[in-house]
C-alpha cells in the first residue's frame, strides 16, 4: 500500500524591502500531508517552518512570479523529506493499528 504526499504552503514571511528588492521571503510556513490509498483514506500531517535566505548569486524570483513549485523546491532542498515521509507513514500506521488510547474518567 503506497502513501501519497502533498505540500500545503500556509504562509510566507517576507522582508518588505531588502537590497533594493521587494517581498524577500525569509520563512516558509508549511503543512506536509500524507494519505494512504485505502478505500477510506487515512491521513496524517506535519506542520512546520523553514527559514530561507536570499542568495544574490542566484536569480531572484519576484513574489508575483513565485509558484508553489518554487517554494516546494526550497522545502525539499532544506528539509529531510524522507524522514518526514517515514514520520507520516508511522502516524498513519498508528491510526490504522493503534497501540495507545486516551481514557477519560468521569470522576468529579
Amino acid at each position: 500500500m503506497a502513501n501519497t504526499y502533498n505540500w500545503r504552503i500556509n504562509a510566507l514571511d517576507a522582508k518588505i524591502h531588502e537590497d533594493d528588492l521587494d517581498n524577500v521571503i525569509y520563512t516558509v510556513h508549511y503543512t506536509f500531508i500524507g494519505q494512504d490509498d485505502s478505500e477510506e483514506p487515512v491521513s496524517a500531517s506535519l506542520i512546520g517552518t523553514l527559514g530561507v535566505e536570499y542568495n544574490p548569486e542566484e536569480p531572484f524570483i519576484e513574489y508575483v512570479d513565485l509558484t508553489k513549485e518554487d517554494v516546494v523546491g526550497w522545502l525539499e532542498a532544506g528539509l529531510d523529506v524522507e524522514a518526514m515521509k517515514q514520520n507520516i507513514d508511522n502516524q498513519i500506521e498508528l491510526k490504522k493499528n493503534p497501540i495507545d488510547e486516551t481514557l477519560r474518567p468521569d470522576w468529579d
